[in-house]
């Protein structure tokens, strides 16, 4: 993991480094236009720095349990709501097209809707990403016995059978699912595991040509005691997730 983080952060602050250099060099001119380009890579640079080094930080919190899950009873609905709001015009652009779904029984769960909004916002995004125009990213809930099943699928590619156990490791670049973009940190699916691990629940891919899903199983009673709060219950007004 040392050498994973080491490299990921070298390859921003190299970038950084060697573009500062440039600009501080006194015996050359640079026109205001190659000048503001230089800038604007720092920027960009700069955040993907932040972004990666936010994104190790949760990831650490997570994996050790630091902090408490805000856990309570959510509209699930809601929280696809959110995640199609955020993605509409990008869906639009590739035109591809978000479908929901929620099972009258699981409509009100129980969770951190913050946290597992985090999952499936992420899922979608990386779906999005290999969908191919006229292609399909669903997100679905439904009920399988004592657990909560979401499943985000799309109908890009899919997933090389060599990389599908990989795909939740950091850093993973076997496959495409795990490359760099300019929104990415590469630990995207590490957290969303972290995250589903700490609700007691799992995570996992299926992949075949024309179809990639994404599986999460929930506990339908999360463990409240191990979050540090309670789960809003009857008695209390029901928190229907708003964001």
């Amino acid at each position: 993991m040392l050498a994973d983080v080491s490299h990921e952060l070298k390859t921003p602050l190299t970038a950084m480094c060697g573009y500062l250099e440039t600009l501080l060099m006194p015996e050359l001119a640079l026109d205001a236009a190659t000048r503001e380009r230089y800038l604007q890579t720092l920027h960009r640079e700069t955040r993907r720095l932040d972004r990666i080094v936010q994104d190790l930080v949760d990831l650490a919190r997570l994996e050790n349990g630091v902090g408490t899950l805000e856990v309570r009873l959510f509209a699930l609905e809601r929280l696809f709501e959110h995640v199609m709001e955020r993605h509409e015009y990008d869906a639009r652009a590739r035109q591809v097209t978000l479908r929901a779904s929620v099972a009258p029984e699981v409509d009100q769960i129980v969770g951190d809707p913050n946290r597992l909004e985090q999952v499936v916002e992420n899922l979608v995004a990386n779906a999005l990403r290999h969908s191919t125009s006229g292609g399909t990213v669903e997100m679905c809930g439904r009920a399988a016995g004592e657990a909560v099943v979401l499943t985000v699928a799309d109908s890009g590619t899919g997933i090389a059978p060599e990389h599908v156990a990989h795909v939740f490791e950091r850093f993973y670049k076997g496959d495409a699912s795990r490359a760099h973009d300019a929104n990415g940190s590469g630990l995207g699916l590490s957290i969303a595991r972290a995250i589903v691990e700490r609700h007691h629940g799992s995570i996992h891919v299926t992949s075949v040509p024309g179809r990639t899903a994404f599986t999460i199983t929930l506990p339908k009673h999360h463990h409240a005691a191990e979050t540090g709060h309670a789960v809003r219950r009857a008695g209390n007004p029901i928190a229907r997730f708003r964001g």
